[in-house]
């Protein structure tokens, strides 16, 4: 579909929805969020929020966070290597995958209880009232972790009605099979529970043509326990306590471009496989299909516990929120994603766990002023590991690399390399060698809170919050190494050659160097150079150190351990004023601002910064033990700001929300995949100006409309260079000369995104039943900066449908997702260690099913 036509149906249905607000009938349902943590109405709340309750999340079928996606056009949810490495992103911000070290900029909350990693808010569903999903900054009230937005996950409450519940039993294509359950009601007058559950399974439909295995399958259950008890008449308890469990072979991973190294993993010498082979030419990723030496194997197991307290004083309400949170997760993957043998294990482990407490007081005296204040307190130690040991294929295809052109002399480079280090034959690059980093991080923080709203007029109000937050982190990283090749540094080994060379045969001692030095002109082993083809060499020829050029094979370097610490301190603020000129219809215009500590960089890839001196060598010196590697070790803490203009109008029949704003994050702590690792690092500034529109009809007494739109426009204001792609090559090849990024639109954005959702219902006798259809689209946009746009653009056209009736307590409902089947990719990348070539995870495809719930009890 066209943008403009996109566009055009979005005004269109907005217009229709707005011509027909005087037919007759049951009109909207009130929907109230607590999205400034107390109860105010959607229309009555001056912040960009999106609202889901419960009877749109099982019409639609929307299980996960990631399917949610498909409703709220501001929300992208992207699922990349393993099914703990998402990324939850609004209004275009959004990081946390991939990193241990880094929390989210979008905060997900489930019931007040902060999730701190994504692994964390990515199961399924249970006993759920309503979804929102705040846009923007919100620092103010929920503290460091929401500097681009929230997502609030709101459960239903323990009944005191009779003793009530469901089951309910699902069956879908790819052998789906997913059964939920709930039973709620009293114990006694003061006491009632709820207990919730379900189990979802279903087979793989990514293909790994190496085993005919199958990857993407879904395993996975969670459960819920609540107890409610009513101390006093204006004292209620809430104890909360969940558990779940994933355990599931994901993620499949296509082949984008097969590039000049495909050829050699595909020859006779490494005997990997990629699919379809071709070399130098666009892959086919939605056949879905690949050679894998082995499946992606992650697990992940979330528990915790809170308790809840509100404490009704009249003109005051207390509240406090205590939890602790436990996260293991364990995910193991082929880190090249061919058959070829370069890796054999790739084993990450986590231990996260946090502790959290939060005191408000809230007052409203039904005066002019509302207030409420604030504290929170977080506690969270990270232990994490990761070990890479490479395979048996590695060694070859690391020597072809050193003569592509001359196979049989690049296989003689490593043996002559051993005998001239006097090392035993076979040392480098030898099978199950590898290495294996242990970090620690512990994290304290507080925040200090507080907003006021003042009523200057009937009609107009203004409110003023602020937060203070302190964030602390301590550093331990540990690394042991048993692969001998990337240990060595070549810049002495290459220099101890060359220095033989010129004195006849004598070793590189302190004494020997320094009678040779002053009248060699040679300073040091980094006064050799690298030998580069037409380049001259420093100070002549012979000292040209061929050695050089080896260091780009060196794809497991040993890093210096380390021990360090953060410490930081941001005060944020909200400022707004809400104008109501009707008891239909109002506006708010403000500024918020929002803020991210320090995120370390816990992955392997965690190096030194760069000397802000020279280097001693181009490549960095001899001064250490090794060859230095220069690096990220840290991203600064992040800064957002957004000024926006909101008008929301509600009556009868129909609804809009419209909110125009500008947003920009200073610093944005980007966690970006460059082919062999990650780089964990500020991006300067990053501004989105856009404008978003909601609306609900009611048509008439059974048919329902609703409309959102977002227009989203992303640049980068920042000197960051990145690897430009050659469009008059691509997709064959691709530059290598960065490029400075500044002015230009930020990849994997989409400009225009809408979602239209139409809902019928009808009765028939004592039979209630709905059809509901809902399409998706965005925009065509680049997925990742540095890749040709030709193989990983990306533009989503998806429709979803359901139909349903109930009767005597029975529920029976049909539906299915992408029902057009819709192929698009969610994320591209480069390869791992193969130069040139790029890889990428398409979407989910179609899926259908039946679903049969039973109710019991009840009023």
């Amino acid at each position: 579909m066209k943008t403009y036509s996109a566009v055009g149906l979005a005004v269109s249905l907005t217009l229709l929805a707005g011509g027909v607000v005087a037919q007759e009938g049951e009109g909207l349902e009130e929907i109230v969020v607590t999205a400034t943590k107390r109860e105010q109405t959607l229309q009555d709340v001056p912040v960009a929020v999106s609202v889901t309750p419960v009877e749109t999340l099982e019409r639609a079928q929307i299980r996960t966070i990631s399917d949610l996606q498909s409703i709220i056009p501001s929300l992208r949810v992207s699922q990349l290597q393993t099914s703990t490495q998402t990324n939850f992103i609004i209004r275009g911000f959004g990081n946390g995958a991939n990193n241990p070290g880094i929390e989210s900029s979008v905060g997900v909350f489930i019931d007040g209880v902060y999730r701190s990693r994504s692994a964390g808010a990515i199961g399924d569903f249970v006993d759920v009232s309503r979804v929102e999903v705040l846009r923007g900054p919100q620092s103010t009230l929920f503290g460091q972790n929401a500097s681009a937005g929230v997502i609030s996950i709101v459960t239903q409450k323990p009944s005191f009605d009779e003793t009530s519940g469901m089951v309910e039993v699902t069956l879908g294509n790819y052998n789906g099979r997913v059964a939920k359950g709930k039973v709620t009601g009293p114990i006694n007058d003061n006491l009632a529970f709820s207990l919730a559950g379900s189990v979802n399974e279903r087979d793989g439909y990514f293909k790994n043509l190496a085993n005919q295995s199958l990857i993407n399958d879904r395993d996975r259950w969670d459960m819920r326990g609540q107890m409610l008890w009513k101390a006093s008449d204006n004292v209620e308890v809430r104890i909360i306590g969940d558990v779940s469990e994933i355990d599931e072979v994901c993620c499949g991973v296509s082949n984008l471009l097969n590039g000049p190294t495909g050829a050699i993993i595909q020859g006779p010498l490494v005997g990997g496989r990629i699919y379809p082979g071709v070399a130098n030419s666009p892959g086919l990723p939605f056949d879905r299909a690949t050679y894998a030496n082995k499946a992606p194997q992650n697990s992940v197991k979330n528990s915790g516990l809170s308790v809840h307290i509100d404490w009704d004083l009249g003109d005051f309400t207390l509240t406090s929120i205590t939890a602790s949170r436990q996260q293991d997760f364990d995910f193991d993957y082929d880190f090249d994603f061919t058959s070829g043998l370069l890796g054999t294990i790739n084993r990450n482990l986590g231990d996260i766990g946090t502790k959290t407490q939060e005191f408000r007081v809230a007052y409203d005296g039904g005066g002019k002023v509302r207030g409420l204040l604030g504290a929170y307190y977080f506690d969270e130690r990270v232990d994490y590991s990761n070990e890479i040991l490479i395979g048996s294929g590695f060694r070859n295809y690391a020597s072809i690399l050193t003569n592509p052109t001359n196979p049989a002399a690049g296989l003689q480079t490593f043996p002559s390399l051993e005998a001239a280090l006097g090392l035993p034959t076979g040392t480098l690059f030898a099978a199950n060698t590898g290495n294996k980093i242990n970090t620690i991080q512990d994290s304290e923080a507080y925040t200090l809170f507080g907003q006021l709203d003042f009523d200057v007029a009937d009609s107009l109000t203004v409110t003023g919050g602020i937060a203070y937050t302190n964030t602390q982190k301590d550093i331990d990283y540990r690394q042991v190494t048993t692969e001998t090749f990337s240990s060595l540094n070549f810049v002495d080994i290459g220099f101890a050659q060359i220095f033989g060379a010129l004195t006849g045969g004598r070793a590189p001692t302190p004494a020997n160097f320094a009678a040779f030095s002053a009248q060699a002109g040679l300073a040091d082993a980094a006064s050799v150079r690298p030998c580069v083809p037409g380049q001259p060499s420093f100070p002549a020829g012979p000292l040209c150190n061929s050695a050089l050029g080896l260091y780009p094979l060196q794809f497991l370097h040993p890093i210096v351990p380390f021990s360090d610490k953060s410490d930081d301190s941001k005060t944020t603020y909200t400022l707004r004023a809400a104008y109501e000129f009707s008891d239909n219809l109002n506006a708010y215009l403000g500024v918020s601002t929002g803020y991210k500590a320090t995120s370390w960089n816990l992955s392997r890839d965690s190096k030194p910064f760069a000397p802000a001196t020279a280097a001693r060598s181009p490549l960095g010196g001899a001064v250490n033990p090794y060859y230095p590697r220069y690096g990220t070790r840290l991203a600064t803490p992040e800064e957002a700001t957004v000024v926006e203009l909101g008008v929301k109008g509600r009556w009868e029949r129909f609804a809009a929300n419209v909110a125009v704003f500008d947003q920009q994050i200073k610093d944005f702590q980007t966690n970006a995949f460059q082919g062999t690792g990650f780089v964990l690092a500020n991006a300067g500034k990053q501004t989105t100006k856009g404008i978003e529109i909601e609306t609900q009809s009611k048509i008439t007494e059974g048919l329902r409309l609703d409309i959102s739109y977002s227009y989203l426009d992303p640049e980068y204001k920042t000197d960051r260079l990145i690897e430009a792609v050659n469009l008059a090559t691509c997709p064959a090849v691709l530059a290598a000369a960065p490029t400075n990024v500044d002015g230009k639109v930020v990849a994997g954005i989409a400009k225009h995104n809408l979602s239209a959702g139409v809902t019928q219902g009808f009765k028939v006798g004592e039979t209630a039943g709905f059809l509901r259809a809902d399409y998706q689209y965005q925009s065509n946009v680049q997925t990742a900066d540095g890749i040709c746009p030709q193989i990983s653009s990306r533009q989503v056209n998806t429709f979803n449908a359901s139909a349903g009736f109930s009767r005597d307590g029975w529920d029976f409902l049909i539906w299915g997702r992408n029902l057009n089947g819709d192929d698009y990719l969610i994320q591209a990348f480069p390869s791992v260690a193969q130069s040139g070539s790029f890889s990428g995870y398409p979407n989910e495809p179609r899926t259908y099913g039946v679903t049969v719930r039973k109710n019991f009890g009840g009023k």
